[in-house]
């Protein structure tokens, strides 16, 4: 008798259908409208805190960097080299976990009359991913702001294209600071 994969239907339920977890935390006393322009915290060179694959993927390096220019251009900020407002950092953290699904499935008795319901514990891997974005005042050299984006992803996710640029945006989405929480 064959089973139905039922398992991968739910883990890609599970993993599609999770939000986006997004903390944003920054320091209330900062006046945000004075920033104008920005650049990187390693003298204006953009790096990447994460996982040594992740390091040496310099595709996707240049996608975070051109996603995360973008996305404060849009917002009014201007990129430069030359005194920067404020300094941007950008971390990953991308973690292996596993999980267990039950997955249901009809399996009848030797004498063919009674159908039992058996579950099946199927185990499966997944990633958990975190984008943190810290922004520093750059006269003072202290943290002003701070997002941390989570996301659960199938093992074999692409962090790059619009998953990157969706994980940008949502990590940038209330820079600057609108709300009363504090650092």
């Amino acid at each position: 008798m064959s089973v139905p994969n039922t398992s991968c239907v739910v883990v890609i339920f599970f993993l599609t259908s999770c939000a986006l977890k997004i903390n944003t935390v920054y320091d209330e006393m900062v006046l945000f409208s004075d920033y104008k322009t920005f650049c990187w915290f390693e003298n204006c060179q953009f790096t990447i805190d994460g996982p040594i694959y992740l390091k040496r993927d310099s595709v996707l390096i240049e996608s975070f960097r051109v996603a995360i220019v973008q996305e404060l251009e849009r917002k009014g900020y201007a990129y430069t080299r030359n005194s920067p407002d404020f300094l941007v950092h950008l971390r990953i953290i991308v973690e292996e976990r596993e999980g267990i699904i039950g997955s249901p499935y009809q399996q009848y008795a030797f004498d063919g009359e009674f159908p039992l319901d058996i579950w099946s514990n199927i185990p499966y891997t997944y990633l958990k991913g975190s984008l943190i974005i810290d922004i520093a005042d750059a006269d003072e050299s202290k943290m002003v702001w701070r997002s941390d984006v989570v996301e659960y992803m199938n093992i074999k996710s692409d962090l790059a294209g619009s998953r990157l640029k969706r994980g940008v945006r949502k990590a940038l989405k209330k820079f600057p600071p609108d709300s009363n929480r504090v650092f």
